[in-house]
């Protein structure tokens, strides 16, 4: 894959993603919010409610296709997870431990760093079966904590000596990041002074 169709891909994702961010948001603000439906904590009725909420509103029979699309979604969201995450941990790990002898066609340890997050994944629904709220809880803050770790590894990928040097940060890109890293930092301390003393 070459840098411009790297960029693509991701500037493509990216913007998509953002999309369909807002997409969600919108929907779920004006189907979910103020229906005065108490949404349950098992996952199982949740989604019957949530089926049931578009439903009304879209009409009786785009229940199966929602149904359908609800399962689609569900069902490549746990392909990506277990294949795409996996074989990222495996090409990461690979480049940290030997960086100077990569070999991109090796295969060793994908099967491994796959059923481990397969099993990990299960123990999570295990531990939270029928406590849906406290589950998108832990996953909330789970991946806002860890947002300033993996900007700060992007940073140092960025300025990496193993990046020719016309493909790093220059001083404005390195000027933002900071900017960056600090905005996330502050917001994470916020979160836990938040979530720590406030909530409780």
């Amino acid at each position: 894959m070459t840098k411009s169709q790297a960029l693509l891909d991701f500037n493509l994702g990216y913007i998509v993603t953002a999309f369909l961010a807002v997409v969600f948001l919108a929907l779920g603000a004006l189907v979910m919010h103020g229906s005065g439906e108490h949404f349950s904590d098992s996952g199982a009725q949740f989604a019957n409610q949530l089926i049931n909420l578009y439903s009304q509103v879209m009409g009786g029979e785009s229940r199966y296709l929602i149904g359908i699309v609800a399962f689609l979604c569900i069902f490549s969201t746990t392909v990506t997870v277990i294949d795409g995450y996996s074989r990222t941990l495996d090409m990461g790990w690979r480049l940290l431990t030997r960086p100077t002898s990569f070999d991109k066609s090796s295969d060793q340890g994908l099967t491994v760093i796959m059923l481990a997050v397969s099993t990990l994944g299960l123990l999570l629904i295990l531990f939270f079966k029928g406590a849906l709220l406290p589950l998108l809880e832990f996953v909330m803050i789970l991946a806002f904590m860890t947002t300033v770790v993996f900007a700060w590894l992007n940073y140092r990928l960025m300025i990496s000596k193993q990046l020719p040097e016309a493909d790093r940060y220059g001083i404005k890109m390195k000027l933002l990041s900071w900017f960056g890293l600090s905005y996330l930092l502050i917001f994470a301390v916020l979160f836990i002074y938040w979530y720590l003393a406030v909530k409780v």
